[in-house]
């Protein structure tokens, strides 16, 4: 018997630094002690090959034919004990020889054959060196030690009990100093008790093992002289009984072992949601199964002298490597397949983790861009009124609201608006401190998380700076677009929660848009009535809409030279409690709560009763032009129910008037409508031309017949020279596109004489010409242009309202 440690530390490389220098230093002890052990076995084997040379006998040849036997059984151990992570002890089943050998010769005899047996099986095995020294050296040592303790106890007769007696305390005494010699250099290396190497030897039941395995070498002692050489062959099937059940037994135990180490580390890794420490217990995992704490994970796949399997894990794949130099003979065969069954635990787990993590993630992240939702940022809010509370910073929101993301939707669609909100949520990131929380809590709805603010400046810069990069134009797959926002900022209080904040805030950002977007406001205790007022005006508006209580005034468009009125546009009165209401204020309410289609119907409803009147009234053809919504153009049966409204209007030119911003780049239904009202003799406006994107290429696609001038073009036309000039530029391309051209807001004969003399422009309205008035009115002022009178001012002046159009 033989009892080896599984597997070693490979020799002490030189220039180890960190924890493989100390793991080196703490080895000291036991290289000594290997060597040691190495030493004194190969003494002992020369000792006694010099005490055989000195006799006069020489040694008996058959004994020689054991060392085959020595080496065959050496390489089918039967495992004894096992550590978790760099190996343990193992019976050789060679033991059987030596108990043949000390029945049938000489002590000096029996220590040459053993110690030539024993150092041939340990220079074939794949070990390192000084494993491999030290495991011939105990068994040399342990051997002389057994050979010995028989000498004493035995009674000279081979058949006499006391001889079986004297071969057992042989047995007995080669397993106990292989044992203690062994753990003691287990308890060495790994700086460990030596009990606790003892431990999981099985005592009781591994010396009976050994000894039943001792008595086949007695038995054969028996046997052999007294039977004819040829059947001594017999003797080959117990031999091979016990080295089949030996492995079997190894086998057995290992497969146990893996599965525990299996069972346990896929166990372990269902616990653990970090990826560092995840990675760690694999590689433990790994260590334990194959008894090796060489065991690394790297990136490359194994070279030679290695065994490895892959880990496919979503964040990248490695290897689990692990030198194949350090595998037990008993277990090699298996390790690689038990590293792949690991690998399959790994990467359930790592795929686990990273599932968990994108569900977290999720949870806590806008998926379209990656900024924080609004459950993240509320959760933060909570936390920065809480903090401020301690170190007495407050903190601010900022409630950022697009202006015009609807229309990049209608326009280009829904996969254009993903990626300019991606955009939008990138340059609100470079926009604020590092320490800041941005995220989008829904739409078009961004916004930020300042903590620990202590001067109120740095909101105010946080907000320029926000406001200046979102100016600038954003490449889409459709074209380039330019959106701006508006921002509401509240400031943390003791008493206030992340809802009441975050409400605040969006108070202060409703106030900004109102007050004519691309701009930041500061949250006041006025801003919750002034919205409570905006939503009662949203809901009287409805009223007023669904029972008809709106009112069309018309303005006339003149021909400036002459002042002859050449058509009328229709713009929607609301008279409040007797008092009219500023367009530019219900108007707006009508866009934001989404009742302008309605609005829309409803004016086309008055203006196509209207019509024939008016058409009689001046006794000749006029132009009625009337605004309509980009949200109109695009509803379903708007063409069938323009061209109804044409029809019952008469003998007029009707003009659709839309607003420049809501031109640029429409989709191909709103293209589609536009041509087949084109076709059905509709004119087509642009309103406020000049005020909207830069871009005038929509003029060359689109069936527009009319420019309306935005009237911030003339206001100073009489003084600024440029101005003159720019107006000018803006007929001179009229012009070449065949364009008709009006001039909007004109007020001071000098703005007239100006346009006459300078610019060529031909059409115009505006205050200096008549104030917006009744159908009444109207007609009356249509008639007395028939019979030859002008449009009177006293009648204008009597007309009190707001150039604010529909």
């Amino acid at each position: 018997m033989a009892i080896t440690p599984l597997t070693r530390r490979p020799e002490v490389r030189p220039s180890v630094s960190g924890p493989a220098a100390t793991s080196a230093q703490q080895a000291r002890p036991s290289r000594i002690f290997d060597l040691a052990v190495a030493v004194a076995g190969g003494g002992i084997a020369v000792a006694a090959t010099a005490s055989l040379w000195r006799q006069d006998e020489p040694i008996e040849p058959a004994l020689f034919l054991t060392i085959p036997v020595i080496m065959v059984l050496g390489w089918f151990p039967l495992l004894l004990a096992q550590r978790r992570t760099s190996g343990g002890m193992e019976i050789g089943m060679d033991v059987c020889v030596l108990i043949f050998l000390a029945a049938t010769t000489t002590i000096a005899e029996a220590l040459v054959v053993w110690s030539i047996g024993t150092t041939l099986a340990q220079c074939l095995r794949r070990k390192p060196r000084l494993t491999r020294a030290f495991n011939a050296g105990i068994g040399i040592v342990a051997a002389a030690v057994a050979l010995l303790a028989i000498d004493v106890a035995r009674a000279g007769e081979i058949t006499a009990p006391r001889e079986l007696l004297a071969m057992g305390v042989g047995a007995t005494v080669f397993f106990l100093v292989d044992v203690l010699v062994t753990a003691v250099a287990l308890s060495l290396e790994d700086s460990t008790r030596l009990g606790v190497e003892l431990k999981p030897t099985g005592g009781i039941a591994a010396l009976a093992t050994s000894l039943a395995t001792s008595s086949l070498g007695y038995l054969a002692a028996l046997v052999v002289p007294a039977l004819p050489r040829w059947a001594s062959v017999l003797l080959v099937v117990p031999v091979a009984t016990i080295v089949i059940a030996s492995r079997a037994q190894s086998r057995g135990v290992e497969h146990a072992r893996r599965l525990k180490v299996l069972l346990e580390t896929a166990m372990r890794v269902q616990t653990i949601d970090d990826r560092p420490a995840l990675i760690e217990v694999i590689r433990t995992g790994a260590t334990e199964l194959v008894h090796d704490s060489w065991v690394r994970l790297g990136q490359a796949a194994p070279v030679l002298g290695e065994i490895g399997v892959v880990v496919h894990d979503p964040s990248g794949d490695f290897w689990i490597l692990a030198p194949t130099i350090n595998r037990a003979q008993s277990t090699a065969s298996d390790d690689e397949n038990g590293l792949g069954a690991l690998a399959a635990v790994a990467q359930d787990a790592l795929a686990r983790l990273h599932l968990s993590h994108a569900m977290t993630h999720l949870a806590w992240h806008d998926p379209v861009t990656g900024l924080a939702n609004r459950a993240f940022f509320m959760d933060r809010v909570e936390h920065a009124i809480k903090g401020s509370a301690s170190d007495h910073a407050p903190s601010a929101v900022l409630f950022c609201d697009l202006d015009g993301f609807k229309r990049v939707n209608d326009l280009f669609g829904h996969n254009a608006g993903d990626q300019l909100l991606t955009e939008v949520g990138r340059r609100l990131s470079r926009s604020v401190r590092s320490v800041d929380t941005v995220a989008r809590l829904g739409g078009d709805e961004f916004a930020v998380l300042m903590e620990h603010v202590r001067d109120s400046g740095d909101v105010e810069h946080v907000c320029r700076q926000i406001l200046r990069a979102l100016r600038d134009p954003v490449h889409l797959i459709g074209g380039d677009v330019s959106v701006s926002t508006s921002i509401g900022v509240a400031w943390s209080t003791t008493d206030a929660s992340a809802d009441a904040l975050l409400s605040q805030a969006d108070l202060a950002m409703y106030y900004a848009k109102s007050a004519g977007k691309d701009r930041f406001e500061t949250y006041r205790p006025t801003f919750g009535e002034e919205r409570r007022l905006r939503l009662e005006m949203v809901e009287r508006l409805r009223q007023a809409i669904r029972s008809r209580h709106l009112e069309v005034f018309y303005q006339p468009v003149v021909e400036l030279q002459t002042r002859e009125i050449l058509g009328v546009e229709a713009l929607v009165r609301w008279r409040r409690d007797g008092v009219l209401i500023s367009p530019n204020l219900f108007v707006a309410t009508a866009e934001e709560s989404g009742l302008i289609v309605a609005l829309d119907e409803l004016v086309l409803d008055i203006v196509t009763a209207d019509a024939p009147r008016l058409r009689a009234a001046a006794g000749k053809t006029i132009s009625i032009g009337v605004n309509v919504s980009a949200k109109h153009l695009q509803a379903e049966g708007f063409v069938s129910r323009i061209e109804s409204a044409r029809s019952l209007m008469g003998d007029v030119h009707f003009i659709l008037e839309v607003t420049e911003r809501d031109f640029v780049n429409p989709d191909s239904s709103t293209m589609t409508t536009m041509a087949a009202l084109a076709a059905a003799d509709v004119r087509f406006a642009i309103d406020d031309f000049g005020v909207g994107f830069s871009s005038i290429g929509y003029l060359q696609r689109l069936p527009v017949r009319i420019i309306k001038v935005d009237m911030s073009f003339i206001q100073q036309i009489d003084q600024d020279a440029r101005a003159c000039a720019l107006v000018r530029s803006i007929v001179v391309m009229s012009d070449a596109l065949g364009l008709d051209l009006v001039m909007e807001g004109i007020e001071r004969e000098t703005q007239l004489t100006h346009l006459l003399t300078h610019t060529g422009a031909r059409m115009g309205q505006g205050y200096l010409f008549a104030r917006p008035m009744t159908v009444t009115d109207m007609a009356a002022v249509l008639a007395g242009q028939q019979s030859g009178a002008s449009i009177a001012h006293d009648i204008a002046e009597a007309l009190p309202g707001t150039v604010a159009r529909l």
